[in-house]
Formats: structure tokens, C-alpha cells, sequence
């Protein structure tokens, strides 16, 4: 069997090396002339800037590929202890970690409190229900806007009025162990059960350059896919580029955002192709800025209601020693209109409420503004897709966002693969 695997992003790398582990031939086709996706690591005065994820977790399929490519040594692990916070009246509140923190600290008000604890009584998931109305149910009005909203919204750039509970929560619960109750859950999981979060030294694009380099035979970028073709049992991927071709495989495996894939699938898929360019994407801007100082701890998100443009901040400064950089993020599925401003009003608003939250001067660095999937009510397309044999998606859309969860489906989509080879 030969694959053909259509995007650079960190799952269609990832599922070069799991084919490549297990034995099975495979092609990588990029358009751009660099791998990554989303993934995009900078420099500024010789600093390492993050434009995409700013870190990830050290979790088994990470472990495992991170040894695999000899990165260790490259690792940078958060500082122990560091703690997330959530701006709410007024001012910087400590994220609770377990349920006696949220039931007694004071990021709830007394009344918030006695609602939360009620929890435990409460049902699961009920048909039809949005993200939004899911938490507000389980813990009142107040938890919502103050903790799970802001998470959820920061987890998946999204908005959860929009997004099914059905479909979404599932992916954001499961890995905590919910069955029914949030704090039933919270009070059996160990504090320190979640792997440690890390970048690498040289940043996030450590990780998807060393795969593209220890496969170099397999990966082509610059090489932009125009079609898909049935050539009997196997299947023709016409490139273009530089030097245009196309190439004969057995199966494809298309790992590109929802739009890209809808364009990929017109002739060879056209129902496929019509449901995915229905699925909406949400932009986000992200600003690094340099500033004077940063807080301990990984940054904050912002309760909903609040004033602040600003969505969260990451302290990459105080996280991972990074000489006065942090990123800050606008937009999204809670304020898509702050990511269509300028960049020039982007960076401004950045820098500014930073100033006005934290004290210290801030000054914007750049501005990248990339897509995430809505995880929305056009989501529900996805339901009964039907895709020809011999075709598989394997992207954000398809599964939970982040590096991890990434790595972990590229795995799960190679082994079945390398079955059927």
C-alpha cells in the first residue's frame, strides 16, 4: 500500500512517521513552501515568538514521538506550580483545580457556591442542548461565565451558545473522566494526573520541522494538490508547483482544513464536498507582545461579561522564561469581530489592556491570525458523511483540536491503515 497524505500540519507529519513506524509507504503533499499548519514559530530580537499553539502536553503519543525523533533533550518544560487564573470582577482569580477550591474560594460569589455544589445532582447531557446551557444547568449562571465558558470558549475558539453539547462535550469530558457529575469527577482525578505542559527551546515548530527532516523522502512542500482522480483501484494526485505532477497511490488521507478538503473532494466526492464547505471556521488573532513583566503562572482567560476585547494571555515571560514575551488572543467564535479589525487596531488593543490589567507597558509584536473550527451547529454534516473507500479525513474538524489529540488520532488513522496494508 502507498498513501498519500494531502497537508503539512502537525497530524498529516504525525501520520507520516506512524505509517513510516509501522512500514507502510506514504507521500506527504504541502502547498506552502514550509510544514506546520497552524503551528508557525517566529523569532524577534533573536526570541523565540509562538504565532499558533504556544505549548502542549506531555502526554503518551507526544512521549513516544518526541523520544522517537530525539527531542528530549529540546524540551521546556512549564515551571512547577504554574497556575492559571481567570480576570473576573475586577481582578485576577486563581483557576480551582479541585472542587473544594471552586466551592470555597472567590471566584465564586456565596450564592454562585451553594449553585455549584448542586451539581452532583444534576443530569448528563440531554438531546439538543448547546455547550452553554449544558453548564449553566449543571452549575448556575455564575460558574458559567466565570470558569467553564471562558475554558471551553479558550479550549476550542469557539462559542458555546453555538456549540452541541452532544457533539462537543464528549471530546472536552471524556479525557476527565465525566461520566455524569463535573465534580464527582474533578474529586476522583489526582492533582497531578494531567501530564506537564512544554515548548521546546527553540519553539512549537521544533516538533513539525524534525518530522518533516527525518522523513525528508516522504514529504513534498511547495507542491499544492489540484485533484483528486480515480485511477481504478488507485487513486492520482495531481500537484502543481514548481515543478507540477501527479503521483498514483492507494489511499488517500486528506489533513487540511474543512474548505481545503471540500475543494479537494469536488470531483472525486462531490455530496462529501458539499457538506464539508458548509462547516464554519472562526478566526483568532494572536498577539505577542513584549512587556515590561509577566505574573507566575500560565496567563489568564476572561469571565464573560466583562469589558476586556482581550480573550486570555498566555505568560510566556514567567512560563517558560521567554525575556518578556507574552500572546495575547482577540476574536474568535466569542468576538469575531475583533479579529476582521486591522492589525494595526489589534495590536493597539492588545497592548493596551495588558497595560491596564497588569500595570506594566506592553508593545505588540505582530499579529497572525489563524482558523479554527466552530465545533458549531454546521458541525452536524459530519453526521452520515460518506466518503469513498480508499479516502479518510484526518483533521482538526474531525476529532478534538490541539497537538496532542492531533498526534493521537494521526496514530489511531495510521494503525488502521497499516491493518488493511
Amino acid at each position: 500500500m502507498r498513501v498519500g497524505i494531502i497537508g503539512g500540519g502537525i497530524t498529516g507529519l504525525a501520520l507520516t512517521h506512524a505509517l513510516a513506524r509501522r512500514g507502510v509507504d506514504s507521500i506527504l503533499f504541502e502547498g506552502a513552501d514550509d510544514v506546520g499548519g497552524v503551528i508557525r514559530t517566529s523569532s524577534h530580537d533573536g526570541r523565540v515568538v509562538e504565532l499558533g499553539p504556544q505549548r502542549t502536553r506531555l502526554s503518551p503519543p507526544v512521549r513516544r514521538l518526541v523520544d522517537e525523533l530525539e527531542l528530549r533533550d529540546e524540551i521546556l518544560e512549564a515551571r512547577p506550580g504554574a497556575r492559571l487564573f481567570i480576570w473576573a470582577r475586577g481582578r485576577l482569580r486563581v483557576v480551582p483545580t479541585r472542587p473544594r477550591g471552586l466551592l470555597s474560594g472567590d471566584l465564586l460569589s456565596p450564592a454562585g457556591r451553594v449553585r455549584a455544589a448542586l451539581e452532583p445532582f444534576t443530569g448528563g447531557i440531554r438531546p439538543g442542548e448547546s455547550v452553554a446551557r449544558y453548564f449553566r444547568r449543571k452549575l448556575g449562571r455564575e460558574a458559567y461565565a466565570r470558569l467553564f465558558g471562558p475554558l471551553v470558549s479558550a479550549t476550542f475558539g469557539s462559542d458555546p451558545e453555538t456549540m452541541p453539547a452532544a457533539r462537543v462535550l464528549p471530546m472536552f469530558l471524556e479525557p476527565l473522566g465525566v461520566k455524569r457529575s463535573l465534580l464527582a469527577a474533578a474529586q476522583r482525578r489526582e492533582p497531578d494526573a494531567a501530564p506537564p505542559a512544554f515548548t521546546f527551546r527553540e519553539g512549537m515548530g521544533t516538533l513539525p520541522r524534525a518530522i518533516a527532516r527525518r522523513h525528508a523522502e516522504r514529504v513534498r512542500v511547495s507542491a499544492p494538490v489540484e485533484e483528486i482522480r480515480r485511477s481504478g483501484r488507485r487513486f492520482e494526485i495531481g500537484f502543481g508547483g514548481a515543478r507540477p505532477d501527479s503521483e498514483t497511490v492507494d489511499h488517500v488521507a486528506i489533513a487540511t482544513p474543512a474548505p481545503a478538503a471540500a475543494d479537494l473532494l469536488g470531483h472525486a466526492a462531490p455530496a462529501a464536498a458539499d457538506r464539508l464547505a458548509g462547516l464554519r471556521y472562526h478566526p483568532v488573532a494572536v498577539v505577542p507582545l513584549e512587556v515590561e513583566s509577566a505574573p507566575e503562572g500560565f496567563g489568564f482567560q476572561v469571565a464573560l461579561g466583562e469589558r476586556w476585547r482581550t480573550r486570555g494571555v498566555t505568560w510566556n515571560a514567567s512560563l517558560f522564561g521567554r525575556d518578556g514575551l507574552c500572546t495575547a488572543y482577540l476574536g474568535g467564535g466569542l468576538d469575531p469581530g475583533a479579529a476582521a479589525w486591522d492589525a494595526a487596531r489589534v495590536e493597539r488593543t492588545a497592548a493596551e489592556e495588558y497595560e491596564a490589567i497588569h500595570g506594566v507597558a506592553a508593545a505588540p509584536v505582530c499579529t497572525a491570525r489563524p482558523r479554527l473550527p466552530a465545533y458549531d451547529g454546521s458541525w452536524t454534516a459530519l453526521d452520515g458523511l460518506d466518503l469513498p473507500p480508499g479516502i479518510t479525513l484526518a483533521a482538526g474538524y474531525t476529532g478534538r483540536l490541539g497537538i496532542s489529540s492531533r498526534i493521537a488520532e494521526a496514530e489511531s488513522v495510521a494503525e488502521n491503515l497499516a491493518a488493511h496494508a
